[in-house]
């Protein structure tokens, strides 16, 4: 697939770069003024969502979250986005399938690239920037059903389990607010620009675009709740496995002080150096010996349930 491919639209053309290297960064300079730290960061990956706003143009990065099934990892992907009223420059990895396949669809479907035919870009910005706020929202529907499984089990007596898989999901829900913290300001930001600027003509833009902004904060709300879900959760899951292991250790002590007694008695019938020993020549010395034990045994096991240690 070329790195370089061209939308061309009645009053402005969309430029799309897929994995920028040297040659295609040198293509950018050529035929566009942007500025120097523009072109960087479309070299080295972002790690946050900004927007840049020039006299001719808008420079803007927004990151999103991306679900790789083999690590059960979330990872951002980036998209830089160059708008001005005659060009649209679009720069990314590949690896967002809606963005990829929006543009595709745009290749081979005249009447749809036809839509977007009247004025300048930011109606194009909008449509792609609402399908990957769609994009995300499966995702948040998957973290939910992973907390759900996670509560159920946990209930269920697998909390040891449990263990690993709540810091998996933990792990998501942290990476996935730090990609879309940022989004509704700059959102906002990029709504105050394409009002102000003579480079835009769709000046009730913002009505599109207030769309996205409730999508950002739909999105950050279920985050929030995910986050206190997910510690509670991780919480309770702690609490279930201290307090079967403080059960298991008021077990294990009874028994040693049940038995300490008991290896007591034997110990001391069991040295030789007693002649005077009682029981020892009675010829039903040891089961007498091991009557006591018994009684002692039963004797404090008696006295624990009574205490309520059992």
């Amino acid at each position: 697939m070329a790195k370089i491919q061209t939308l061309h639209f009645k009053h402005y053309k969309w430029i799309n770069i897929t994995n920028p290297g040297e040659a295609e960064i040198k293509y950018l300079r050529e035929n566009f003024k942007f500025h120097p730290l523009d072109l960087e960061d479309c070299i080295r990956p972002t790690h946050r969502t900004k927007i840049d706003i020039y006299p001719k143009y808008s420079f803007l990065v927004f990151l999103f979250p991306v679900y790789n099934r083999k690590t059960r990892e979330i990872f951002p992907a980036e998209i830089d986005f160059f708008i001005s009223k005659n060009y649209f420059v679009t720069i990314n990895a590949g690896n967002m399938p809606t963005f990829v396949d929006f543009f595709r669809l745009l290749q081979i479907s005249e009447e749809l690239r036809g839509s977007f035919d009247g004025g300048s870009p930011e109606r194009l910005l909008y449509e792609i920037l609402n399908k990957l706020f769609l994009y995300c929202l499966p995702m948040l529907d998957h973290l939910i059903v992973d907390c759900d499984n996670i509560e159920k089990a946990i209930f269920d007596g697998h909390e040891k389990k449990m263990v690993s898989e709540i810091l998996i999901i933990r792990r998501n829900i942290i990476d996935y607010r730090r990609i879309m913290q940022v989004h509704k300001n700059n959102l906002k930001k990029a709504i105050d620009n394409f009002k102000e600027s003579p480079l835009f003509v769709l000046k009730k833009t913002d009505v599109y675009f207030d769309n996205l902004v409730d999508y950002s904060k739909e999105i950050w709300d279920a985050l929030e709740g995910l986050k206190e879900r997910i510690t509670t959760l991780h919480q309770t899951n702690e609490s279930l496995i201290s307090f079967k292991l403080n059960d298991i250790m008021r077990i294990l002590t009874i028994i040693s002080v049940i038995t300490f007694p008991i290896t007591l008695i034997a110990t001391v019938f069991g040295m030789n150096t007693v002649h005077a020993m009682p029981f020892l020549n009675h010829k039903y010395g040891f089961w007498m010996v091991v009557g006591i034990m018994v009684l002692i045994a039963g004797g404090m096991l008696t006295v624990f349930k009574r205490k309520r240690f059992l």
